[in-house]
C-alpha cells in the first residue's frame, strides 16, 4: 500500500497512514485493558479506514473516514500522556545522563578544600581583619592602610601607607572617599583613594577574585552566649545565628544575630565556633563587646574551583610533577583509614619502586638525584633564593628561608618543621629516606609548611588517583584562571 506512487503525492493518504498506524499502536498497548465490544468497535473502524486507503483515492470520503476514526478512537481508547511532558521529561533524562557520563568519565569539577597547594592553588582560607583598619588605592596601586578609617575632623593630617608612601588628606567628602595629595612630589598631583571596610559594602571585583568580606557589629553592651552551628540556605551560602546577651538589661533580653558565609568542605571546621579557626580573631562565647565593636571581621578566600581531567590517565600513568586529585580511602589522612568521603589534590613527587628523601636545601632527591626548577612541574616550586654557604669545609646548599604564601618554599623535612610542628614523621632529617613499593606515589602539596601529605601519612595506593587538575574556572579575575596554572 505504502509503496504505491499515490502514497507519495497524496497528502491526505499520508496522513491516513500515519493515523491508522497509531491507531494499531494504541490498541495493541491497551487492549487488554478495554472490553471485546470497544476493541471490536475500534477494529471496525480501522478496517473501514483502511477500506478507503486502498481503494480509488476519494480525498473527501477519505477524510471524512478519518474523522470517524478519531471519533472511535477519541470514545474508546484510554487517555494518553501527554506527549509533549513525555518529551521534556524524555530530554531532562538524556541531559542528566549526559551531564553525569561527562562527569564520571571526562571533566569532573572540584573545589579546592585547603590551603596545602598555595601559592599554586588556593584553597578556603580565612583571615583575620580585626586590626585591619580598610584598604585603599593610591594612583594605579592598591596598598593597604595601616592608619584608621578617615573621618572629617581628619582633613590635613598625614597618612603613610604600608609601602612606604605618605600623602597629606586635601579634601574629604565621606568616609569611603578621600582625596590625598602625594607628598613626594612637589607638583603634589592629587590622588582618590577609596576606603572600605571589610564586610560593609565592598568590591565586585573582589567576589570575582574570590574574596568575600565578613563583619559583625555590637549594637550595645553584649555578652556572646552561643553560636549555632551552619545551615545550608543555599547551594552556595550557610547561615550562622549567635546569640548575645544585652548587658544593660535587667530582663536577660536574649539577642539574635546571622552572620551569612560561603560554605566549607564538610571536613572542614564552621566559619564562626571552630576550635581550629580560634586564632582568626573570631569570637567565643563569653566575649563582651562594647556598642561599636566588632564581633568579627574577616575575609574568606573561597577557594579555586577547577576541571579535573579524567581522560588523561586512562592513557598514560601520571608523572611526577602532575597535580592530581585523589580519594583518601584506606589512607590514615585524619587518622580514619575509612575516610574515603574526602578528596585531597597534591602534586606528585615519587613513583613506585622509587627511593626519596629531602635534603636541608628544601629540595627532595629521587633515587640519589636532586630534583630542582629544571624538572618538569618544579619549575616554580624550587624557584626561590639560597645562598651557597662552606659546610665542613665543603659547598652546600643552605636555603634563606623564603616567605610561606607569597613565594614557593621547596619541600622541608621534620628537621625544617620547628613551629609548624610534626610536619613529616616519614622524613626526620636530610638522612631519612622512604622506598616505595610498587604502584605506589607519594604526594606532596606545594605549602610545604601546611599540608598534610606523605610526609606524614605516607604511601598512597595508585587506585586511588582520580584524575589530573586541568583548567581553574573560578575565580576568573587571577592569575590561576585558566589552564596553564602552575
Amino acid at each position: 500500500m505504502t509503496k504505491n506512487w499515490r502514497w507519495f503525492i497524496s497528502k491526505t493518504l499520508r496522513d491516513a497512514v500515519e493515523l491508522h498506524k497509531q491507531v494499531i499502536k494504541l490498541l495493541s498497548a491497551q487492549s487488554d485493558l478495554l472490553k471485546p465490544s470497544r476493541v471490536e468497535e475500534l477494529q471496525n473502524g480501522l478496517d473501514a479506514l483502511k477500506a478507503k486507503m486502498t481503494g480509488p483515492v476519494d480525498k473527501t470520503k477519505l477524510l471524512q473516514e478519518m474523522d470517524a476514526m478519531m471519533i472511535i478512537a477519541d470514545r474508546v481508547l484510554l487517555p494518553y500522556p501527554d506527549p509533549k511532558a513525555r518529551d521534556w521529561v524524555e530530554m531532562f533524562l538524556v541531559v542528566v545522563v549526559l551531564v553525569l557520563a561527562f562527569r564520571t568519565f571526562f571533566f569532573q569539577p572540584f573545589k579546592i578544600p585547603t590551603g596545602s597547594m598555595q601559592p599554586t592553588l588556593y584553597g578556603i582560607t580565612i583571615e583575620n581583619l580585626m586590626d585591619d583598619n580598610g584598604t585603599g588605592s593610591v594612583g594605579k596601586g592598591i596598598l593597604t592602610s595601616i592608619e584608621p578609617i578617615f573621618e572629617p575632623q581628619d582633613l590635613g593630617r598625614i597618612v603613610t601607607f604600608a609601602n612606604g608612601d605618605k600623602a597629606t588628606i586635601t579634601q574629604f567628602k565621606d568616609t569611603q572617599r578621600v582625596k590625598l595629595s602625594d607628598l613626594t612630589d612637589k607638583a603634589e598631583q592629587q590622588f582618590t583613594v577609596s576606603f572600605k571596610l571589610p564586610g560593609i559594602g565592598g568590591w565586585h571585583a573582589d567576589k570575582l577574585r574570590g574574596y568575600s568580606y565578613h563583619s559583625m557589629q555590637a549594637e550595645g553592651n553584649w555578652r556572646l552566649m552561643r553560636i549555632n552551628p551552619p545551615k545550608r540556605i543555599f547551594p552556595f551560602i550557610n547561615k550562622q545565628t549567635l546569640f548575645f546577651e544585652d548587658m544593660d538589661s535587667n530582663d536577660n533580653i536574649e539577642i539574635e544575630k546571622s552572620g551569612w558565609f560561603p560554605p566549607l568542605d564538610s571536613h572542614q571546621q564552621p566559619v564562626l565556633g571552630g576550635a581550629s579557626l580560634a586564632d582568626y580573631g573570631q569570637p567565643r562565647v563569653g566575649d563582651e563587646f562594647s556598642n561599636g565593636d566588632f564581633v568579627y571581621k574577616m575575609r574568606v578566600k573561597t577557594g579555586d574551583h577547577l576541571f579535573v581531567n579524567r581522560i588523561t590517565f586512562n592513557f598514560r600513568r601520571p608523572r611526577r610533577g602532575d597535580i592530581c586529585v585523589f580519594s583518601t580511602k584506606g589512607v590514615p589522612v585524619t587518622g580514619d583509614v575509612n575516610a574515603d568521603e574526602i578528596f585531597y589534590i597534591k602534586r606528585l613527587v615519587a613513583l613506585g619502586n622509587e627511593t626519596i628523601s629531602i635534603g636541608h636545601d628544601r629540595h627532595i632527591r629521587i633515587n640519589g638525584r636532586r630534583i630542582d626548577a629544571n624538572d618538569s612541574g618544579f619549575e616554580f616550586l624550587y624557584d626561590f633564593p639560597i645562598d651557597l654557604k662552606p659546610v665542613n669545609g665543603q659547598v652546600s646548599w643552605i636555603p634563606t628561608n623564603p616567605a610561606i604564601d607569597s613565594v614557593y618554599s621547596g619541600h622541608v623535612n621534620n628537621s625544617h618543621g620547628g613551629a609548624h610542628g610534626n610536619l613529616a614523621p616519614f622524613f626526620l632529617d636530610s638522612e631519612s629516606t622512604l622506598k616505595l613499593e610498587p604502584n605506589q606515589y607519594l604526594m606532596f602539596g606545594d605549602n610545604t609548611t601546611n599540608s598534610s601529605d606523605s610526609r606524614t601519612w605516607g604511601q598512597l595506593p595508585m587506585r586511588n588517583v582520580i584524575g589530573k587538575s586541568s583548567f581553574v574556572y573560578w575565580p576568573p579575575l587571577t592569575t590561576r584562571f585558566g589552564w596553564s596554572h602552575r
